[in-house]
């Protein structure tokens, strides 16, 4: 689940006024976070008459360009501060200018980088992001969970033509997320909903709690209070006029799923769930299995083995100080057991898995989704080759999310349509 890993490069937004100018050199870095996660970097050299001016980009994470407030370069070395996001870089320029190699520093992370020339400028490949105009409508909606203070907003898509429609509320994994559950330039929701509604199904998407927030006191929740979040969208959205009320669905991806899970099991107003890389076992005992998975990964020797058996059985101990904002939230789901809300449900379920999911791995899960769910019309599915986020797996770095063009698999976009045309 998404929590288990962190983007460290999280970068603060603000505009530049782009320059071209006689001369313009582009530049990409590969910076290497972790052994399996890697972020791309676009820097961009402007020669302006007696000037040059510098741009550094994270185009997982944003399209806008971030100025230095301070740059420093005497003879071929080169010092770039970014003051707003802790970022410091000291490079050196090769004597043709065909690349720098230095050092990245943001706060705690320090790492080698090498900048490669380039062409023209590094831009995401991300062939299935919708783009305007769409031939369906689109509104934008607000509504508040009366236990907390947030305001939340989403985007309703729906056919054009006048009627009533089926409704899929979209509910991301853990952190928050925006309404696309955009990761590495992937908005998955934003692919989901696109092709939903294009067949003929109301889509709704929103914000996460705290989203774009700076306080952490913004998205301090449990599963539960997020599932409550959940709901709270569902009564504004039921009250209106092109809404199957008895066709309501919800479709969580990882957390989400559980969240779905919860729902489905308490409320009423649900006539189906499609849970995505959902567990079915506790959060205690995927964390292990996430361990366990990356082990493996790592290739077992005995040094590793010792390392794996000292982390599980911290993981069988773990102390929560509910006083901070992730433990409060990771206490709630070490301890939740999906068994509970699974036995409960009666309505149809589609469970969607993909075998090279290293995260909510389902040769761990898929066993007990089959022991517990015993509703009607349901239907579990496992995609050879697809990962956590059901893209075709890169096998020579198979965790590794944001070197994948596809956003999501054509198959599982098929399959949730089918399964809801056939209620």
């Amino acid at each position: 689940m998404k929590v288990v890993y962190k983007i460290f490069l999280s970068l603060v937004i603000f505009f530049a006024i782009g320059v071209h100018g006689q001369d313009t050199l582009y530049y990409k870095a590969a910076l290497n976070i972790s052994d399996n996660n890697t972020l791309p970097l676009s820097l961009k050299v402007c020669y302006e008459k007696d000037t040059v001016l510098y741009f550094l980009k994270s185009p997982m994470q944003s399209d806008v360009e971030m100025i230095p407030s301070k740059v420093k370069y005497i003879e071929d070395s080169l010092s770039l501060g970014f003051k707003n996001v802790a970022i410091v870089m000291h490079l050196k320029e090769s004597q043709d200018k065909s690349s720098f190699d230095g050092t990245f520093t943001q706060r705690l992370l320090r790492k080698n980088i090498h900048f490669e020339r380039v062409k023209e400028e590094y831009r995401l490949l991300r062939p299935q992001t919708p783009l305007p105009p769409f031939d369906y409508n689109e509104k934008e909606l607000s509504f508040k969970n009366e236990e907390c203070e947030y305001l939340f907003h989403g985007t309703l898509t729906y056919p054009k033509q006048k009627g009533k429609y089926p409704l899929v509320v979209l509910v991301s994994g853990s952190g928050a997320q925006n309404r696309d559950s955009e990761i590495y330039g992937h908005k998955t929701f934003l692919v989901i909903a696109d092709y939903l509604t294009k067949n003929g199904i109301a889509v709704f998407r929103y914000d996460d709690r705290g989203w774009g927030e700076k306080s952490e006191l913004a998205y301090k929740g449990t599963t539960l209070d997020f599932a409550k979040d959940t709901y709270s969208a569902v009564k504004v959205l039921k009250d209106l006029d092109m809404i199957d009320t008895n066709k309501i669905g919800i479709c969580g991806h990882s957390e989400g799923g559980l969240i779905a899970q919860m729902l489905m099991a308490e409320k009423q107003d649900f006539a189906f769930a499609i849970l995505m890389a959902a567990p079915a076992i506790s959060g205690k005992d995927i964390l292990k299995t996430q361990n366990k998975e990356y082990y493996i990964l790592k290739g077992w020797d005995k040094t590793k083995s010792e390392e794996l058996d000292k982390n599980l059985k911290a993981l069988d101990n773990m102390q929560f100080d509910t006083t901070k904002v992730n433990d409060y939230w990771l206490k709630y789901f070490y301890e939740t057991e999906p068994k509970t809300y699974l036995k409960k449900i009666k309505r149809p379920i589609l469970v969607l898995q993909g075998e090279a999911d290293f995260q909510v791995v389902a040769r761990e899960n898929i066993p007990y989704m089959k022991k517990y769910l015993k509703a009607k019309k349901s239907e579990i599915k496992v995609y050879p080759n697809l990962n956590h986020l059901f893209q075709h797996v890169n096998k020579d770095n198979p965790t590794d999310y944001s070197i994948i063009n596809e956003t999501i698999s054509q198959q599982v976009l098929e399959d949730i349509v089918s399964f809801i045309k056939k209620l």
